[in-house]
Order: structure tokens, then sequence, then C-alpha cells
């Protein structure tokens, strides 16, 4: 093949968008490998493509040069870098060529890959290394005399057909999107929705995993079964049968707001994905937040009312951020009770999320735990004072704070 051309065209393509942590990385561990010129073109290509299709609009080789400053054998030569240390895949048609973005590796498979680990440490020095290392590094929870008595997935939900493949590897830190398995078995009937809609509609068994991971946290985030997610999505479809993931969300929200305005209830006919039920004593707290979802959880704080900006909140914690749905409703309740029976921003909720996230709060039990230890330090040095301010009682959450207390008792 002849050397690249400054007027050959290009698309760029990625299967996901990278986190703060992956750019940590990035920065961290390949630029000492791949140098700054490569990452420069990796992340340029990156924010070329639309965040809704995934997919770039198509541009001139020409274009790079002038956002880089780079001349176009120096953009071959680092486009090498990118695709020998996996981070880029180059494919070629006879009119085009498609740069295909990957995403890189957990800082935990980077250090572990023999090749990688001893580049960088060659690169850097073992000095440097293990300082870098200790930035990635999280404390390990204290699991001494505790029993994982978790029933598996089959054991408690029958079989279904299914049309996604589970890839979820677990880092040090992850920004990644949830797999299905992590919304603790709240699914949705794919085969139900790929029956009900045309073909000549839209082609559900044509959605990426990236597109059902979407309509499966709004359907959970919003407290939506099949058939409502089914009207959603045929709005949120083009005339050209493509899929709006932006737009699908909006609809979403709209037909939420639509059912609250109304005073709707989810209908009963069918299937429905999420249950509510309220703990009757601090034991079965952990069930409760695992099984409830956000939007039944706010209607029990609110006495009844859910904002769509409290919601919103829930579902940017969730494809942002990466908390597990239940670990997104026990920060919910805390922060509500702690904020005098109100949400503040997401800008709070973000700050709060990516330090449960640091610290791998990646359960309701360790959630709820990590809460408790919070409450003892500020008890522990809560300091006297001669006017206090008489305390709000909140009637809402008395079943959290016979939770947070419960230890007192025993």
């Amino acid at each position: 093949m002849e050397n690249l051309k400054r007027h050959d065209v290009f698309l760029v393509s990625a299967e996901g968008i990278c986190s703060s942590i992956d750019y940590q990385v990035l920065t961290l561990l390949y630029q000492p490998i791949i140098g700054q010129k490569a990452l420069s073109l990796y992340c340029t290509l990156l924010n070329l493509v639309d965040r809704q299709k995934m997919v770039s609009e198509e541009y001139l080789h020409a274009d790079l040069e002038s956002l880089l400053d780079m001349d176009i054998k120096a953009i071959e030569e680092e486009r090498y870098k990118l695709e020998a240390i996996g981070l880029l895949v180059t494919f070629f048609t006879s009119d085009y060529f498609t740069y295909e973005i990957k995403m890189p590796l957990s800082a935990r498979s980077f250090v572990n890959d023999g090749i990688l680990g001893e580049y960088l440490i060659s690169n850097i020095t073992k000095t440097r290394f293990k300082k870098i290392i200790k930035i990635f590094k999280v404390k390990q929870t204290n699991k001494k005399q505790k029993y994982n008595i978790s029933k598996a997935f089959n054991e408690v939900f029958p079989t279904i057909n299914k049309t996604y493949q589970d890839d979820y590897e677990p880092g040090l830190i992850s920004g990644k999107s949830l797999n299905f398995r992590q919304l603790n078995g709240h699914d949705i009937d794919w085969r139900f929705l790929s029956e009900s809609i045309s073909k000549d509609v839209f082609d559900v068994e044509k959605l990426t995993e990236a597109m059902k991971n979407k309509i499966l946290s709004l359907s959970y985030v919003y407290d939506l079964d099949e058939i409502e997610i089914k009207q959603v999505l045929i709005q949120s479809i083009s005339d050209d049968q493509v899929l709006n993931i932006e737009e699908l969300a909006r609809k979403a929200r709209y037909y939420f707001e639509k059912k609250q305005s109304d005073g709707l209830k989810n209908p009963k006919t069918h299937h429905k994905i999420h249950q509510n039920q309220s703990p009757e004593n601090p034991k079965d707290m952990e069930e409760y937040f695992s099984n409830i979802s956000p939007k039944n959880l706010l209607e029990e704080l609110g006495d009844g009312v859910v904002l769509t900006s409290d919601l919103l909140i829930a579902e940017r914690l969730m494809d942002e951020i990466g908390l597990t749905p239940g670990v997104i409703n026990v920060l919910l309740a805390y922060v509500y009770k702690q904020k005098n029976n109100k949400l503040p921003g997401y800008a709070y909720f973000q700050k709060v999320g990516l330090s449960w996230k640091r610290n791998k709060i990646d359960t309701v039990k360790l959630a709820l735990d990590y809460i408790k230890h919070i409450e003892t330090m500020k008890k522990n040095t809560k300091q006297p004072t001669y006017r206090q301010k008489p305390q709000k009682t909140d009637v809402q959450v008395e079943w959290l704070d016979k939770y947070l207390h419960s230890e007192d008792e025993s």
C-alpha cells in the first residue's frame, strides 16, 4: 500500500468515551512509551467522534495536519505507535480509512502486562514507576471473617434469550459503563421489543451493547417497563432508522414527566422490571437498596414527589461515574438526609461519586458500612458548643437512622 496522502479521506469510530480515569492512565502509563505526539493524535481522533452515534464525519488527513500542526508523514508514524500498543485499529477500503479507537487498559491490566509494564519501567526508571503506581492503588476492604453468601444470577432469575456478551473486567478504578448483570437482574425483554417493533421501523437486533446499556439504565432510573420503553424507542428513531441516544434519554424523561403530571401509575399487565418494598427493619436495608428503583426510592423520601432533575442525577451517576444502582440508591438517601430533605445539584454528587468509586465502594454493604464509618467519625470529632440549633426531625428516612445507629445498640 502507498504512503498516506493529505487528500485521503478518513472517519473515526469508537467503542466508548474515555473517563477521567482513562485519561489518567493514558497520560501517566501510556504516554511515557508512545510519546506526547501519539497521545495527542489519539485524543484528537477520539474528540472527532460524535458522542451519540460513536462515529465521526468524514475528514481529510489535511484536516489532521492543521489540528495537530504535524505533517502527514509524522502523523502516519505516530499512528503506527497507537496501532502497536493497542489503542487504534486501522481499516482501509478502496476510497477511505477507518480509525477504530480502542479504550486504554485499566491500570492493573497495564502494569500486569509483561511487555507494557517492562517498557514503562525502562522508560521512566523503577523508582518513578513505583511512585506513579501509588496513584492508582486503592485501599482494600477488610474481608476477614466475611463470607460471600450471595445468590448466583441463575439461582434467582429464569433463563431468557440474551443478545449480548458479558465482557466486564474489574480494574483498579473503572469508569466504564455498567453491564446488564450489574443492574441486579433488572433486565428488559429484548425479544418482546424485537417482535413488537417492525423491522421496517427499526431493527432491534442491531442495537449495540452501548445502546442496550443506555436503554436498560433509562428503564431502571425512570421505572419504565417494556411497553413504555417501546414507545420511547420508536419516538427516538430518525427517518433513516438511526437511533439517537440523546433523543432517547430526552424522550424517556419526557415520558416520565407526562406520567407524573397525568397521575398515571405503571401498567400491571406486563412484566415489571422493578418492585418497591419498604424495609421493615435495618437488617433488610441491603436487600431494599439493591432492589428498589431510584424513582421509587425518591417517591418514599419525598412523600410521593419525584423531580425529573433528581432522576437525571441517578442517570448520570450510572452512565458517567459507573456507580452500581444499589450504591446510587444509598448515596441518594444519605445525601437527602444530610441536606435536610433536599438534593443538591449534580456537581455535588459527581464529587462524592468519584470519591466512592476511587474507594471501590461497589456494593450496597460497602456503601452502608462507609456511611456508618463517616457517622462514627463525625460523632467522635464533634466539639461541644454553647449554642446549638435544634435539629430538624427526619421522618422520611427514619429507617436509615435506625440502621446507622443499629451498632450502638449491639
